[in-house]
């Protein structure tokens, strides 16, 4: 099933698992969490994950995909409170973003890791304008993939949409 939004990309997801340094015993949350992929990335690290998104299927799609997770399907400001304390967070859907960091910084513990994946730089641009309002802001980092194609018995290399990650550190 191919949902709507722009699917974080296999090389993205191993960049942002060594942003968030996950450790086994870390409470994780995937906001946005889409297709699962990030949350199954991450439950290689530990087995406290959690995961919001506001679509049904993503959320569906998310718990078959990682069975010991914890999904849910809503706001994400309204859903963190009735969760643990975040130690890494990953986040995918940036809707309702200016309503639900603040909520995740004060659920984060000292030294909480955030990574925002973001598709569009003015997004990239607020989400570290909130993060530095928080003070929290680490980071900003651009990544271009290109991937390879044939061309005239040779390959060649047809660019990606370039992704825009934000990090801060509680």
């Amino acid at each position: 099933m191919k949902l709507p939004g722009t699917a974080t990309q296999e090389e993205n997801i191993y960049i942002a698992m060594g942003k968030l340094n996950i450790q086994p015993g870390s409470t994780f949350l995937d906001i946005g969490c889409g297709s699962g992929a990030v949350s199954l990335a991450a439950s290689r690290f530990t087995d406290r994950i959690y995961g919001i998104d506001l679509r049904k299927e993503a959320v569906e799609i998310s718990r078959k995909k990682v069975k010991d997770g914890r999904f849910f399907l809503g706001d994400a400001s309204e859903i963190m409170p009735q969760l643990p304390e975040i130690d890494r967070c990953f986040i995918g859907g940036t809707r309702g973003i200016e309503r639900f960091l603040p909520v995740l910084v004060d659920r984060a513990s000292p030294g909480c890791i955030i990574v925002a994946d973001l598709a569009r730089i003015g997004i990239a641009g607020r989400v570290a304008a909130m993060m530095k309002e928080e003070g929290i802001f680490q980071e900003l980092i651009q990544i271009n993939i290109s991937r390879g194609y044939e061309l005239a018995g040779d390959i060649a290399l047809k660019p990606v949409n370039p992704i825009f990650m934000v990090i801060g550190k509680c």
